[in-house]
């Protein structure tokens, strides 16, 4: 009898272990897998984590990028573009412009344009005629200023100086339209007669192809003016401009000169713009 009640004893406690056993084992497998949840979940917090901080580090780059662009830029005094254009009237020409600040308020822009020969008469790569106009402004009050200018030509005794006022508008509704516009007037000619007003003008379209296109041109009129000093002579142009780089852009640009003979007075010109 007491053989029977040991081997039920035993029985019984080894029933308890296994029991125990496999409880505790499946205890185990399930942390197990809650460990490996864990750090899958860790792995998964560390990768994004990273790219946060990837993020971060790139726009901070980015950032001091544009703060040294523009340290550099209020620090620039001057600045000048290069173009080069086919006309559709048989030749080609390379325009430089540039503008810098002067002291006590001055400031200097000009620029020159260089023609090739036509090609109904030689190379468009040749250069045959050139034009530079040089303006020296300083601003006296509220947009209006005084202004010397100096223009030259390719050939003799064509050179001319000219004393006048300038005005650079600054309206509200002009900003709110993205619309810059500046005139000039010079009553006084070094060649004794003659006169010209012109104005200028330029037009972004920040919500247009993400800000890329803009316009601008201006439009000079002469009066006596011309071989015979007795002429009134218009020269206007009106560039159209998509940016294709930071300092890139394509350019067409309808022009007109009075100059001209009626049979080359119109073109078209097509070409690039590089700010330098």
């Amino acid at each position: 009898m007491k053989l029977k009640q040991t081997i039920l004893f035993v029985c019984v406690v080894l029933i308890v272990c296994c029991a125990t056993t496999i409880a505790k084992a499946d205890e185990l497998t399930d942390m197990k897998a809650r460990l490996k949840a864990l750090e899958q979940e860790n792995r998964m917090l560390r990768e994004k984590i990273g790219g946060m901080e990837s993020t971060q580090v790139a726009t901070m780059a980015k950032l001091q990028q544009e703060l040294e662009t523009a340290k550099l830029k209020k620090k620039r005094n001057g600045w000048m573009t290069a173009e080069y254009q086919f006309d559709t009237r048989g030749f080609n020409t390379i325009n430089f412009t540039g503008g810098a600040k002067l002291p006590d308020g001055w400031s200097l822009w000009g620029f020159i344009d260089i023609e090739s020969a036509d090609s109904d008469e030689g190379s468009r790569t040749d250069a045959q005629e050139f034009f530079t106009e040089i303006d020296l402004k300083k601003e006296l009050y509220k947009g209006f200023g005084v202004v010397l200018e100096y223009n030259d030509g390719e050939t003799r005794h064509n050179s001319i100086g000219r004393l006048g006022a300038n005005y650079i508008a600054r309206w509200d509704w002009l900003k709110k339209m993205d619309l810059n516009l500046g005139f000039k007037a010079f009553p006084i000619e070094t060649d004794g007669h003659g006169y010209q007003v012109s104005f200028c003008w330029e037009k972004k379209f920040p919500k247009f192809w993400d800000g890329k296109f803009s316009m601008g041109g201006f439009f000079d009129l002469n009066f006596d003016s011309g071989p015979s000093d007795n002429e009134t002579n218009m020269v206007h142009e009106t560039q159209f401009r998509y940016k294709l780089t930071e300092n890139l852009e394509a350019l067409v640009e309808y022009r007109f000169n009075g100059y001209k003979v009626a049979s080359q007075e119109q073109g078209l010109g097509i070409g690039m713009k590089y700010k330098f």
